[in-house]
């Protein structure tokens, strides 16, 4: 499946080449300790980057291993999810700290089935870890993912997108192999500030001439950045 006449590789080159030249900068993606990747992910589904960056900070200053984290008092951990509006994840968060002591010893596995054994962690966050800890070349399906797919190839997820086999297989398919970690930044960055879910940037976009959502008029004209 292609979309114009660029392959899927083709179109994740260039995905990767505008990410260079306008990359957001967090700190979580300066990590490779699973943990505090995992801590980040958690915090931030559907939150905000900028809103997660003070808490997750604070967070792992006061709570920099697992193991400071499993030992800690529920009422302690809810004040930091509060300030996200997750106050309820809070029990899972601690829940899943305690496990991965108990079960792996304060180390997180890098099988994905062993990870997903874990309370609170799915695919999407299993993946992260896979990817952002342990440098597997996967990509890592999230909305963004799936809107960034569905516009470029005009196809329709036949189910929950992110579980759809269509789109796991072309998203992979477009994966820069052995840059993995700067490729799924780089969906997410393209997804926030171009391929966006309202007015997305179609006229500076750097794929407009292959992507079959502009070809077939459905954009809206570029009005300036909108942040």
């Amino acid at each position: 499946m292609f979309a114009g006449s660029s392959s899927p590789k083709e179109l994740g080159e260039k995905i990767l080449r505008w990410w260079y030249e306008n990359k957001r900068d967090y700190p979580w993606r300066h990590e490779i300790d699973p943990y505090k990747i995992l801590v980040a992910e958690t915090m931030l589904q559907r939150t905000r980057a900028e809103q997660v960056v003070p808490v997750y900070v604070e967070f792992i200053n006061r709570y920099p291993t697992v193991r400071d984290l499993a030992g800690a008092e529920l009422e302690d951990v809810e004040r930091y999810f509060a300030k996200l509006g997750l106050r309820w994840r809070a029990k899972k968060v601690l829940e899943m700290a305690k496990y991965i002591v108990e079960k792996f010893y304060g180390k997180l596995p890098e099988s994905e089935e062993k990870l997903l054994e874990i309370p609170a962690i799915g695919d999407y966050v299993a993946d992260a870890i896979l990817v952002f800890a342990y440098n597997r070349d996967k990509v890592v399906v999230d909305a963004n993912v799936v809107r960034i797919v569905e516009r470029l190839f005009c196809i329709k997820s036949r189910s929950e997108g992110r579980r759809d086999p269509r789109i796991r297989q072309i998203a992979n398919s477009m994966l820069v192999l052995g840059k993995a970690k700067e490729f799924n930044w780089a969906l997410i960055d393209f997804g926030a500030v171009i391929c966006r879910p309202i007015n997305p940037l179609c006229e500076i976009c750097p794929l407009k001439d292959p992507c079959c959502y502009r070809r077939q008029g459905e954009f809206q004209p570029f009005k300036g950045w909108q942040r």
